[in-house]
């Protein structure tokens, strides 16, 4: 999977969120310009910030309940606003789901600014 120091050139999110696909091109002046896509399947939630002019620098797998325990506050509100899929009534039921199903998290982590993970089954590159 090729992403380290690659720019993000933009990422998509298809069949009502369950699919994202970064776009990552490394290119600088002189060089020849390379193209990297990295796609998560069975996306269950995501939180993507600050994209624009983003360099990737990393996407490691990280422990799924130490990530939702982070989060838990921006979590409960997320649900109470939108509505996260697979959501029953409080943190744990949902990790013990998301455990049970074979989801894992991602961090993705950037030298300006931005920052995102990405809860789903599984992750590719082409």
């Amino acid at each position: 999977m090729k992403y380290h120091d690659y720019h993000l050139d933009s990422y998509e999110v298809f069949d009502s969120g369950e699919s994202i696909t970064f776009n990552l091109v490394y290119g600088y002046s002189g060089e020849e310009t390379d193209k990297s896509t990295i796609k998560f399947k069975g996306v269950s939630l995501y939180h993507i910030i600050n994209t624009s002019g983003a360099i990737i620098t990393d996407i490691e797998e990280v422990s799924l309940e130490s990530l939702l325990s982070e989060v838990s506050n921006e979590i409960t509100e997320w649900n109470r606003m939108y509505r996260i899929r697979y959501w029953k009534s409080d943190l744990a039921s949902y990790v013990l789901h998301l455990q049970s199903n074979s989801f894992k998290a991602w961090e993705i982590t950037s030298a300006i600014g931005f920052y995102g993970f990405i809860i789903a089954k599984e992750i590719s590159s082409d």
